[in-house]
C-alpha cells in the first residue's frame, strides 16, 4: 500500500484494514486496532473476522459483504464490519464501525430519564419535605438541623447544573472568548473546588510539575468548568486512598495538563464510552460522571484542544491538551498590546521547550 493511502486512512475515524486474500493483514489504522485484534503479516485473531475474510478471498461471498462482530473485551461492543475490494490491486479492505456508540446516542432520552429518577428523585423529595416543614405552623429555617435545607438545595443544584451546562454548550455556537488565561492559577482554583471530593475519597493529588507561566486564550469561566469536571473524574476513577500525580507543562505550542494514576487500568470499552454522557445500560452513577467528562471534552475542543486517556506501562494518564496559540478571533479589533503580549508568551514557551530539550539526558553508547 502506498503512502498516500496510508496517510488518508490514518485520518479517518472508522477502522480500516487492508488485507490480502489469504487473510494476512497488510495495514490497520489505529481505530481498527481498537475494534479488532490484528497484527501486520498475520491473519485476524478474531475467528469470525478471519473466517469472513478468507471466504471473501476465495470468492464465496458477494462484495460488499456486511456482518457484525464484537470487541474482545469483558464488556464487548458490537462492531459493524464491511468487506469491500481494495481500491487498487486484488486485495480486500475491512471497514469497521462501533455501532454500540451509535446506539448509546439513540437511547440518550431513556437513560436521561433513568438518571433523573435515580439521581434527582431523592434530593427533590428531601427539598420538598424541608419546604413543607418550613410552611407548617411553627416551622422555619431555624428548625432544620444543620441548615439541612441549604444542604439539600445545593445537592440538587449541583446535579441540575451539570445537565444545564451540558445542554448549554452543545446547544450554542462557539463558546470561546479571547481572554488570556494563566493555566497554573486556573488549575489551583480548580483543585480547591474539588477538595471536598478529595477528602471524601481520601485521595491525594501531588503537583510534580507546575509551569507557572504557560498561558492559553479562551473563556476563563468555561475552561475553569472543564478543568473542574476533569479533576472530579480523575478523583472518582482513583482508588480510595490513592495518590494521583498532576503536572502542567508547555511543550512547543501546546499546553498539557496530565494526571497520572498508577495501578489503574481502563479497558478499551471504558475508554471509548468515557465521554458519552448516557450510555446503554449505564448505572446512574456512571452517567453522572460522564456528563462532566462530556462537558469537559466539548469545552476543550472548542478551545482547539482535546481530552484523552493514555495507557502507560503501570499507570493511566488523563490528559487535557490545549494549544497555546493566538486568540480565536484575530481581526482588526485585536489590540497591539494583546498581540505583543501573545508574542511574548509564545517566545517564552518556545524558549522553555528548547531549554528542556537541551538539558534532557542523552542516551546512547560511545565507542
Amino acid at each position: 500500500m502506498n503512502d498516500a493511502f496510508r496517510l488518508l486512512f490514518d485520518q479517518v475515524k472508522s477502522g480500516v484494514v487492508w488485507v490480502q486474500r489469504n487473510g494476512n493483514v497488510r495495514y490497520a489504522n489505529k481505530a481498527a486496532v481498537q475494534l479488532t485484534p490484528c497484527m501486520l503479516g498475520r491473519p485476524f485473531m478474531d475467528p469470525a473476522v478471519d473466517r469472513a475474510i478468507r471466504s471473501a478471498g476465495e470468492g464465496l461471498l458477494t462484495l460488499p459483504f456486511v456482518f457484525e462482530t464484537r470487541t474482545q473485551e469483558a464488556n464487548p461492543d458490537t462492531v459493524r464490519a464491511v468487506i469491500i475490494p481494495a481500491p487498487v490491486g486484488n486485495d480486500l479492505m475491512l471497514v469497521l464501525n462501533n455501532v454500540s456508540e451509535e446506539r448509546w446516542y439513540t437511547q440518550a432520552l431513556e437513560n436521561l430519564i433513568r438518571y433523573i429518577e435515580a439521581e434527582m428523585a431523592q434530593p427533590i423529595e428531601l427539598l420538598a419535605g424541608d419546604l413543607a416543614a418550613m410552611a407548617a405552623p411553627g416551622g422555619g429555617l431555624d428548625g432544620l438541623p444543620g441548615n439541612r435545607l441549604s444542604s439539600n438545595a445545593q445537592l440538587l443544584s449541583g446535579k441540575l447544573g451539570k445537565l444545564r451546562d451540558l445542554v448549554k454548550v452543545f446547544g450554542s455556537g462557539a463558546i470561546r472568548r479571547d481572554d488570556r488565561i494563566v493555566m497554573a492559577a486556573l488549575v489551583r482554583r480548580a483543585l480547591k473546588d474539588v477538595s471536598p471530593q478529595l477528602d471524601a475519597r481520601n485521595v491525594t493529588i501531588t503537583l510534580s510539575e507546575m509551569d507557572e507561566e504557560v498561558t492559553v486564550y479562551g473563556s476563563p469561566d468555561w475552561l475553569s468548568r472543564a478543568v473542574v469536571e476533569y479533576l472530579e473524574h480523575v478523583v472518582q476513577q482513583a482508588r480510595r486512598g490513592a495518590v494521583v500525580d498532576l503536572s502542567l507543562t508547555g511543550t512547543g505550542t501546546r499546553v498539557l495538563l496530565r494526571s497520572r494514576n498508577r495501578g489503574l487500568f481502563v479497558s478499551q470499552h471504558d475508554r471509548r464510552s468515557a465521554f458519552v454522557p448516557f450510555g446503554v445500560g449505564d448505572h446512574p452513577g456512571d452517567a453522572h460522571q460522564r456528563i462532566g467528562m462530556a462537558l469537559a471534552r466539548y469545552v476543550v475542543e472548542q478551545h482547539g484542544g482535546s481530552v484523552r486517556i493514555e495507557d502507560e506501562f503501570d499507570a493511566v494518564d488523563f490528559v487535557i491538551e490545549i494549544p497555546a496559540g493566538a486568540p480565536a478571533t484575530q481581526d482588526a479589533q485585536m489590540s497591539v498590546e494583546q498581540a505583543q503580549r501573545y508574542a511574548h508568551d509564545m517566545a517564552q514557551l518556545m524558549a522553555r521547550s528548547a531549554k528542556r530539550r537541551a538539558t534532557a539526558p542523552k542516551t546512547g553508547t560511545s565507542g
